[in-house]
């Protein structure tokens, strides 16, 4: 499916439609084949390659949880912007002269260095792609799908105080309960 032409992003389409959602980045999947017996998880072998990750799997998990924190701790129908997110887990800490080195937030208070090597180093842009995956798997598969057993409330994402369809957002937006 390619983007609308216009500047608005479109509205969410209806989850029971044919289409389904990538399992990695969360954004929509295009027309399946009819004849392709096994049904497709991801929309790229990126997508499918980030699936395998050890570190992006602890990252995933931080920003679910932060997710989930930060949505159960606001009042119903409070925005939380995947910026805000993004500051909470990505922290910085400065290592040397102007070298700072991304840290995740961990439960107990301490902070867990992401990456041991600079080939693994997430840069600014991951860091805010890797926040908005996360939104938008919740949108589409919700906090049950993602470990969180306990929450079966819904999510809509929202831009500019109106529900899109996270595939083609573009720029800021957030999530907040249905």
């Amino acid at each position: 499916m390619t983007r609308p032409k216009s500047n608005q992003s479109p509205p969410p389409l209806s989850s029971t439609g044919s289409e389904g959602y990538c399992h990695s980045c969360g954004r929509l999947l295009p027309k399946e084949n009819k004849s392709d017996p096994t049904p497709r998880k991801f929309c790229s072998t990126t997508c499918r390659s980030h699936s395998k990750s050890n570190i992006y799997r602890n990252i995933r998990k931080e920003l679910i949880e932060s997710y989930h924190k930060s949505l159960s701790e606001n009042k119903m129908g409070k925005v939380i912007l995947c910026s805000d997110i993004e500051k909470i887990v990505f922290k910085h800490v400065t290592v040397g002269d102007d070298h700072t080195e991304p840290t995740i937030a961990l439960e107990n208070g301490s902070e867990d260095t992401i990456s041991s090597s600079s080939s693994s180093k997430l840069s600014q842009v991951e860091q805010r792609e890797e926040s908005r995956r996360a939104a938008r798997r919740l949108v589409a598969f919700g906090f049950e799908s993602q470990g969180i057993l306990n929450e079966n409330r819904s999510l809509e994402p929202i831009q500019n105080g109106k529900i899109v369809e996270t595939s083609f957002a573009k720029g800021e937006w957030g999530i907040r309960w249905k």
